[in-house]
């Protein structure tokens, strides 16, 4: 058998897949099954800036706040302290059930605030790792790219003098120059980055006339634009990468780590196909990567990255020097 173990962000893994965060690690006995299938790591549900604003909306809209001035205070610290101490016992219950399997935290957020403080939190109540899911859609027209890379990085910093946890960052595939985004994620402390998020996806209901949700799972077919920006960013970046979105096979993980992948994140086909996906994936891994004359996973990892190719520009511009010479 080939020895599927990996470094992570100086976490040892006992394999890649990753169960990325989600309504399966939302609760204890879900990322019980998690570990007990196999999963290298577990990211939990994502904490959301969301959920304690609406929290907030609900214990102040009855309130006279002008007759008690002190009370919005009050109220907002508390249902922060309730929000946030319901995630520090999953943390602390998942870490029980689970024989060593790290426990990545997860926080979803939209840029700097003062849940950044809650990361020491985290820490105290032992997760192994802290994911920052970083969900910000730019919504006016007078807010630049500059601007935007400075808010997630400021984000990072924020929470890097917070925690000493490793952190990794879940972004977005839309930056202008995905690249410089990530090296000034590293110097302001990320360890890995995530690519990519998969944002909600919408649509109109016609019927209705209001706004709906569409498919939220992934497709096989989607991991190749993680699989360009693993292969493109592997060492140049000054972080570790994770690639997600579309991995559903054992050949889409393998190639993830052919090009530069510490892990991959695992979610949608643990929906479609419950739990033992994972194990069906871990042992066509280990068929795969001994039938390519390997023993283990380390030593595969970025040979086919850009970093590692004789024609790197192939990289980014293949589809067009096919299209112009007819021939590759």
């Amino acid at each position: 058998m080939a020895d599927l173990g990996t470094w992570l962000m100086g976490l040892r893994l006992r394999n890649p897949i990753i169960v990325g965060a989600s309504g399966l690690t939302s609760l204890p006995d879900g990322v019980e099954k998690a570990a007990h299938s196999g999963a290298g790591a577990i990211v939990l549900k994502s904490l959301f800036e969301e959920q304690i604003l609406a929290v907030l909306g609900q214990e102040i809209a009855g309130l006279d706040i002008d007759s008690y001035p002190d009370a919005e205070a009050f109220i907002s610290r508390t249902a922060w302290e309730e929000s946030t101490d319901e995630y520090l016992k999953l943390i602390d219950e998942s870490k029980k059930r689970t024989s060593g399997v790290p426990i990545i935290a997860s926080i979803n957020c939209v840029g700097p605030g003062n849940w950044a403080s809650f990361a020491k939190r985290i820490e105290e109540a032992g997760a192994d790792a802290l994911e920052l899911n970083i969900a910000y859609v730019p919504f006016s027209p007078h807010i630049s790219g500059q601007e935007i890379e400075h808010k997630v990085i400021s984000t990072v910093k924020e929470a890097r003098l917070a925690t000493k946890l490793p952190i990794m960052v879940k972004l977005g595939n839309n930056y202008t120059s995905l690249p410089h985004t990530v090296h000034g994620l590293s110097k302001e402390g990320a360890n890995a980055v995530v690519l990519f998020n998969r944002f909600f996806r919408f649509d109109f209901n016609l019927d209705t006339m209001r706004l709906t949700g569409v498919q939220p799972l992934s497709s096989e077919t989607e991991y190749h634009e993680s699989l360009r920006w693993t292969a493109i960013l592997y060492k140049r970046a000054g972080v570790e990468i994770v690639s997600s979105t579309g991995i559903h096979t054992a050949d889409a993980a393998v190639k993830c780590i052919l090009g530069g992948a510490s892990a991959v994140e695992v979610c949608s086909i643990i929906y479609q196909k419950g739990w033992n996906a994972i194990t069906a994936i871990l042992e066509e891994m280990d068929s795969i990567v001994e039938s390519m004359g390997y023993s283990s996973l380390d030593a595969i990892q970025g040979k086919l990255s850009a970093a590692n190719a004789e024609r790197p520009e192939e990289y980014l511009r293949l589809q067009y020097i096919k299209a112009l010479t007819g021939v590759y």
